[in-house]
């Protein structure tokens, strides 16, 4: 009778599982297969025209290309920065919230609120803003700072760190409301025996704060490094990849191959690259972070 039972529990498990299962499988599983098959093949994308296989030709001819290579380094930039600025600020931020002080509910609020907008949005509100005659450059001629006024998004020295502040901007909201959620979970009762034995406030920030908060960090900064390599709506609202291809990233690399030039095979190889760099960047931080805690 029990392994009967045990066995209905089984099927009763299986059953509920079929639906994620299927939903994963279809929209994860067999595009990913999908999207490896057109890695290795030449095609258009027009039905009725015969795919050629060409092997790793796509990503050969991908490596070589110097406007991949570029958008790698801009990528390499986008996770580096992000990384840098997000968890940082996200953490002083929602151990300012956390102490509660007056009106700490609307900063958390405003705080938030660049997160809630889709980020096509957010790219579209502040090309806007940093368009040759956007309000930017207004305000700086108004404050006397005339000298500093430039078309931000088309001057090449300044388009990609335009929008890696964006991306910023956009996302540290987020971080500081997963770090504020692991802020709870840390008792009062260790501050207060910090506080007993004469700790300042700075050396339970980096005593007890910081350590007890390591796992919520270390996924923050994960999330990060996977967000920031698939950024793409905040480039192509912004500059669609310009001036001259100098802001592209991988992902507006993909798109363009993919669906404007028709490089079917190469859009996907590009896109197939992402993936491995997503799930490199995953494994590592992981293990980097496994090693950190049997320390």
């Amino acid at each position: 009778m029990i392994k009967l039972k045990s066995k209905k529990t089984r099927m009763g498990i299986m059953l509920f599982l079929v639906p994620a299962l299927v939903i994963y499988l279809v929209f994860q599983i067999i595009p990913i297969i999908g999207s490896i098959y057109f890695s290795l093949v030449d095609w258009n994308g027009i039905a009725g025209s015969a795919p050629k296989f060409v092997g790793l030709k796509n990503y050969i001819d991908a490596f070589h290309n110097a406007d991949f290579i570029l958008s790698l380094k801009n990528m390499a930039r986008m996770v580096i920065i992000s990384v840098i600025c997000h968890t940082p600020i996200a953490l002083l931020m929602a151990v300012a919230i956390n102490t509660k002080c007056k009106g700490y509910r609307i900063f958390k609020a405003l705080f938030f609120v660049p997160t809630v907008f889709p980020l096509t949005a957010v790219g579209l509100m502040w090309y806007f803003i940093f368009m040759p005659t956007g309000s930017f450059n207004s305000l700086l001629e108004v404050i006397g700072l005339s000298d500093l006024v430039m078309p931000w998004l088309v001057d090449p020295s300044t388009a990609m760190n335009t929008i890696v502040f964006v991306n910023v901007w956009a996302g540290v909201g987020y971080y500081m409301v997963i770090i504020l959620a692991g802020l709870t979970t840390i008792p009062d009762d260790v501050y207060e025996a910090a506080a007993i034995d004469g700790a300042t406030s700075i050396q339970k920030f980096f005593k007890i704060t910081v350590p007890m908060l390591k796992p919520i960090l270390a996924m923050c900064i994960l999330m990060d490094i996977i967000g920031s390599v698939k950024v793409f709506d905040l480039v192509f609202a912004m500059t669609g990849g310009g001036p001259n291809g100098l802001t592209n990233l991988p992902t507006t690399l993909m798109y363009n191959e993919a669906f404007k030039y028709n490089h079917y095979g190469v859009g996907s190889a590009i896109g197939i690259i992402i993936m491995v760099i997503c799930i490199v960047g995953t494994v590592g931080s992981n293990l980097i972070t496994n090693r950190k805690k049997a320390e």
